[in-house]
């Protein structure tokens, strides 16, 4: 018979493994996958603590290490690890990483013992904080290289949570593709019809998108920036449909502004002219 043996190392560095893989799932587009993300984070997360305070001596990882009669199968738990981290130098776990800890042991619990409601959003982004923060712990602490002992399918997702900004690319381009997802275009004669995302001038990225709550009806998902002269716009005179970028912006006498387009401003007269 088969034996599977997996070390207290080992056993974390298989479910970051697996808490990647799913995560990846979840991206691509399948929300449920996340809700395994969740345990598997949750499951490394404890036990990269339990590995760390293994280090100082063996024995400090059970309940009651100093009892005659040693009780392997009570070991200590996420906030045991906690303090003990935190009692050898204080706010090495800091609070706004003890308040992530707290929401997904609490995910957690949620989703092994009763019904549970999972923001997708909330999931992506406070997962990718938790994973930089327990990989800079790991950096400060410890001279275990994580990166080298997952599987190679999940370096690459490791290496997105890995950098703030490039994580935050991605679930800003995540958002303006669930934008378009939701706002299918109609293509048709109608020269009204908008696009739903644009390049954003500010930032770059493809994350321009439609937004309700925005005075332009269009928000980046990455920078939040709301303006560009690709926009959809019409004159106030003619009611041509154009881009924003095409329009001149006169001011008027009760200081509102008139959007004129090439012919309706005087422009296209004035360049015969010359």
């Amino acid at each position: 018979m088969a034996i599977h043996k997996l070390d207290l190392l080992e056993n974390a560095l298989d479910s970051l493994g697996e808490a990647l893989s799913k995560f990846e799932e979840g991206y691509e587009g399948e929300p449920k996958a996340y809700k395994f993300a969740v345990l598997h984070m949750a499951h490394f997360i404890e036990l990269i603590f339990k590995h760390h305070i293994a280090s100082k001596h063996p024995l400090l990882i059970y309940k009651d290490p100093f009892s005659k009669k040693l009780d392997k199968n009570k070991t200590i738990g996420l906030w045991e690890c906690v303090n003990f981290i935190n009692n050898e130098d204080s706010d090495t776990v800091s609070s706004e990483l003890r308040t992530d800890l707290e929401w997904i042991k609490r995910l957690r619990n949620e989703i092994e013992h009763h019904n549970f409601t999972m923001d997708v959003g909330q999931v992506r982004n406070t997962m990718g904080r938790l994973f930089r923060s327990v990989m800079e712990f790991l950096e400060d602490q410890s001279d275990v290289d994580i990166e080298a002992k997952i599987p190679a399918q999940t370096r690459d997702t490791f290496k997105i949570l890995s950098d703030e900004y490039e994580f935050s690319i991605r679930n800003a381009v995540r958002d303006a593709e669930a934008i378009e997802k939701a706002n299918p275009i109609r293509y048709s004669s109608d020269l009204d019809t908008r696009p739903v995302r644009l390049v954003c001038p500010d930032c770059g990225h493809y994350t321009l998108a439609l937004s309700s709550e925005s005075g332009t009806g269009y928000r980046c998902t990455f920078c939040e920036n709301e303006e560009s002269d690709e926009l959809p716009g019409v004159c106030d005179i003619c009611g041509v449909h154009t881009t924003k970028g095409e329009l001149d912006f006169w001011k008027m006498d009760d200081e509102s502004f008139e959007a004129r387009c090439y012919y309706c401003s005087g422009r296209y007269h004035a360049d015969k002219d010359d």
